[in-house]
């Protein structure tokens, strides 16, 4: 059992050592939603602001407090457009999360054990327990390459990131 940032309890049983928990330094109070990563950056959506997240071996966030909730998101569409690019987000208002891998390993995200499952066809490479402390809405999404797996819930602190070791 570990203890994630703000105090929330992470339990993690990894069968193959192919993923490690990043650090996600604290960023806003709720989310909205946020997107399938585009390149190494993942848009969130929040009440207060946007945030871009940066992606690598580790997590760094970037707030914009000139945009906040609708915006610049669409939520019948599900796009969000920012500095130039566009995102597709998950999140409240559902969306289009991807759930495999160019090397084949298929994502399950189980809401109500509030589990989160990454499997080959040959292996199970993570099993993770995760809580969702406003018992709402939770997605979960790859990124394009399969390295990284995002987690998130409407409270920044119950948002999780993945690396996937080469």
């Amino acid at each position: 059992m570990e203890v994630g940032q703000a105090g929330g309890r992470l339990s993690e049983e990894v069968h193959v050592s192919r993923w490690s928990l990043l650090a996600v330094p604290p960023f806003c109070e709720r989310l909205i939603g946020f997107s399938v990563p585009v390149g190494d950056r993942s848009l969130v959506i929040s009440y207060e602001a946007v945030h871009v997240l940066r992606l690598g071996e580790s997590v760094t966030v970037e707030t914009d407090r000139n945009f906040a909730e609708y915006d610049i998101y669409d939520p019948e569409t599900g796009i969000a457009e920012y500095a130039g690019t566009r995102f597709t987000i998950i999140g409240l208002h559902g969306g289009k999360p991807l759930l495999t891998t160019p090397y084949g390993a298929r994502l399950e995200l189980d809401q109500g054990r509030q589990s989160i499952t990454v499997a080959t066809r040959d292996a199970v490479e993570l099993a993770a327990q995760y809580e969702n402390f406003s018992g709402d809405w939770a997605c979960a999404t790859f990124s394009p390459d399969g390295v990284h797996l995002l987690l998130g819930c409407p409270y920044d602190f119950d948002f999780r990131v993945w690396r996937r070791a080469a």
